[in-house]
């Protein structure tokens, strides 16, 4: 069985973007809905860049910096909290489809997971 690898995970955020909006939309009929999913998706899918572009530097220079623990990653948290402020302050979201949008990482990481079962022997082969 391979490993998961961050980029797995970034390509099953953005299906489950895709695929959730979708269904979202299917199952309400509801725009205000879709965009309350789908905006929250986007806040958390740009998040989890952040911090892998972070963790890449991190790991590149081999070094733990100040700035990177005293800085970079508060700030990343300041943007994150900032974003989910402004939607919800501004924004009509329904707030149940807007949470559920704000677990797609950890959705992602589960379908990670769980893809190598699904797979046939030749391809974990490969």
């Amino acid at each position: 069985m391979r490993e998961m690898t961050i980029a797995d995970v970034e390509h099953a955020n953005l299906a489950v973007l895709i695929i959730g909006s979708m269904a979202v939309f299917a199952f309400t009929r509801d725009r205000v809905s879709l965009f309350s999913f789908a905006v929250a998706s986007a806040i958390m899918i740009l998040n989890f860049r952040f911090l892998k572009r972070i963790l890449e530097n991190l790991l590149i220079r081999r070094t733990l910096s100040k700035m990177d623990l005293l800085i970079k990653l508060p700030l990343k948290f300041v943007f994150l909290v900032g974003a989910v402020v402004l939607v919800l302050a501004y924004a009509k979201i329904n707030v149940v489809y807007f949470m559920i949008g704000l677990s797609t990482v950890f959705m992602s990481i589960i379908i990670g997971q769980i893809r190598p079962f699904f797979n046939s022997p030749r391809e974990e082969s490969k």
